[in-house]
């Protein structure tokens, strides 16, 4: 709030580079309390609620399903615009980015059955990884010696963090690992469609849902169709409606945030972003769900985010010199 206040100051000043910084800043501070939140929530929901949610996966398609509807309802009364008229290529780079975005939220939240959310965000710290191989191969990420050697810094200290776990679980492990892979194409593909289309946030979004939706029907109904029982009557229905509507909505403004976070910057400074946050959220679980971090884990943490501080160093003196260049 503070953040975006001093936004519209520097804005009605003339300080447009400042007012852009500033609006970074707000959209990262927005990000970071709605993820931190959600990942708490949905671990406590899943492990813990009536001794564990026994349908993640149906659990993360009806959260899709709710994107689509508050982003509709959002276009509808809000905008009152007719949509754009777009080239399939977007749509279906749109469709391609929600798939990638359901799997992406249902591997990790069918993780949490299996890791502690400390070993969960510690891992997810590596995605940065993945982003920066996907990007380099798209051609949309610059690859430099500094940023190379920082990544791998980042990873080293990724590695020592899972080595000190002390209740190392491989399924669980792959599950997160797998996230991480969807997580790199959903958010290379989505700067390659924000940054190069006529899509807004909102309207992605929207685009996205059903592709969302419609890729987790089918192991919903593999895997957990005989496990979900909130049609088996009115009061299990309503009791999961009010379980969900809060996540639901949470996970709409967190995809709608991170969205255009990688349209005003890019995917991979969204990941060094998100790297940030982990310690707020490894605390937390510590003190919420009485979680603990080994000594080497958090030797492997500061590695990471001194990585992560030569990647911001290494991506700051990139852009200076492109700067330069462009005189």
């Amino acid at each position: 709030l503070l953040s975006e206040c001093a936004r519209r100051l520097a804005e009605r000043r003339g300080a447009e580079a400042a007012a852009a910084a500033l609006r970074v800043s707000t959209l990262v501070c927005s990000w970071y309390s709605v993820s931190v939140t959600l990942t708490l929530y949905n671990k406590w929901l899943v492990s813990s609620w009536h001794g564990g949610l026994p349908y993640p996966i149906f659990y993360t398609m009806t959260h899709m399903f709710m994107k689509g509807c508050f982003s509709f309802t959002y276009l509808c009364t809000v905008r009152r615009k007719a949509l754009p008229k777009l080239s399939t290529g977007v749509i279906l780079g749109a469709s391609l980015v929600g798939v990638t975005t359901a799997l992406d939220v249902a591997a990790s939240n069918l993780s949490f059955l299996y890791i502690s959310v400390t070993f969960f965000v510690m891992l997810k710290s590596a995605s940065m990884v993945f982003i920066l191989a996907a990007g380099a191969i798209t051609c949309i990420e610059r690859c430099s010696a500094r940023i190379i050697g920082a990544v791998f810094v980042i990873s080293s200290g990724i590695f020592l963090a899972s080595y000190g776990e002390a209740e190392f679980n491989m399924f669980g492990f792959l599950l997160v690992l797998s996230s991480e892979v969807f997580a790199a194409v959903r958010w290379v593909v989505t700067q390659m469609v924000l940054q190069g289309g006529k899509l807004d946030s909102m309207t992605a979004v929207f685009f996205m849902s059903p592709a969302s939706t419609m890729c987790l029907a089918p192991i919903v109904v593999g895997m957990e169709a005989h496990k979900v029982d909130v049609f088996s009557s009115a009061h299990s229905g309503a009791q999961y409606l009010l379980i969900t509507m809060f996540p639901g909505f949470l996970s709409f403004l967190l995809l709608l945030v991170e969205v255009q976070l990688v349209k005003e910057t890019s995917s991979l400074t969204l990941s060094v972003f998100g790297n940030l946050k982990s310690i707020l959220t490894i605390l937390l679980a510590i003190l919420l769900f009485g979680e603990s971090a080994t000594p080497l884990q958090w030797v492997g943490l500061g590695i990471a985010l001194a990585g992560m501080a030569a990647y911001s160093r290494a991506k700051r003196r990139q852009l200076q010199v492109d700067a330069l260049a462009a005189l």
